[in-house]
């Protein structure tokens, strides 16, 4: 039976990193939920988590399963957004909630189609992310539904952190190939938004992958829409994926970290790795509420945010 009422109890994992805290405070600003926040003894975040008000639970840096069947208990959500690099935990953290009988789980998501066969075979971390719906699919029979939030890439945050081929710094955007791939875009506002709405009616999302975009985009549009906004001009470079994606794999393999943000950025950016949900997927925004974007409004949002003069 579909369920009708909303969730009450909900349990968040990873709430002090960049998603994760965004996340927290939009799910704190619904009175209907009860938010608690699991932590590990080794968290560097758990005093500005608790300034926020929200209940923390701290487990062992290990997470135990035993803990972890104990913080779950009573709760009816899990939300996770730990590291992309750590995803592949997620499998203890199933098992767990199936355990307790907490009734949704919302992996680490948050990008593009995960279960894609080219974004898996590019990328460890959309394989493993993928793996992880695999799992959850598996356990659907074991009374424990999931939810899994797909919402292309954030502006905002990219632009904060050298992403989709931005440098802020020095003004320069690297354009992959020909900077014209396509991919789909959602403010973190609105993913945070989307997930209030998903736990406050699950029912209708139940066991899906949920898409989410305010617009599509590409590099070129997106570093001419600065260029436009600030009357600055941006350096441009070439990455050519036909040499960039064996030399990421090669350096990931070797156990460079920073390789495999280069191939999660390809991803995006090539425009063939179903980050690109437009006439692909149904887009759930309208039905979710969300307050409708334009590029220019996100771009001028995200130059404020990162201190531009004059925004």
């Amino acid at each position: 039976m579909p369920e009708t009422q909303p969730y009450r109890n909900i349990l968040l994992i990873g709430g002090g990193g960049s998603l994760g805290t965004i996340l927290l405070h939009s799910l704190l600003s619904e009175p209907t939920f009860t938010v608690t926040v699991l932590t590990r003894h080794t968290s560097t975040s758990l005093r500005s988590i608790r300034a926020t008000g929200a209940k923390t639970l701290t487990v062992d840096a290990t997470y135990p399963e035993s803990d972890l069947v104990a913080a779950f208990k009573g709760q009816d959500a899990i939300v996770n957004a730990i590291t992309s690099f750590s995803v592949s935990q997620q499998r203890k953290f199933i098992d767990a909630a199936v355990a307790a009988g907490v009734k949704r789980y919302v992996p680490s998501e948050y990008g593009l189609d995960n279960n894609d066969a080219r974004a898996r075979g590019l990328s460890p971390v959309f394989k493993e992310k993928g793996q992880v719906q695999d799992y959850l699919r598996s356990k659907e029979d074991s009374g424990l539904s999931w939810t899994a939030v797909a919402c292309g890439m954030w502006i905002g945050w990219s632009l904060r952190n050298n992403f989709l081929g931005l440098d802020y710094a020095n003004r320069t955007m690297t354009l992959t190939d020909d900077g014209l791939g396509l991919f789909s875009t959602t403010t973190l506002a609105n993913t945070a938004l989307a997930l209030n709405r998903i736990l406050l009616s699950p029912g209708a999302t139940a066991n899906q992958i949920v898409f989410l975009s305010d617009f599509a985009t590409s590099q070129a549009e997106l570093v001419e829409t600065i260029e436009r906004v600030t009357g600055e001009k941006w350096k441009r470079k070439t990455l050519n994926t036909t040499e960039a994606i064996p030399a990421l794999t090669e350096a990931w393999n070797k156990g460079d970290a920073a390789a495999g943000y280069g191939l999660i950025n390809l991803g995006f950016t090539k425009g063939e790795y179903s980050g690109h949900f437009e006439g692909r997927y149904e887009i759930r925004n309208e039905e979710l509420g969300l307050p409708g974007k334009d590029l220019e409004g996100v771009v001028r949002e995200a130059l404020a945010e990162i201190g531009h003069p004059g925004f």
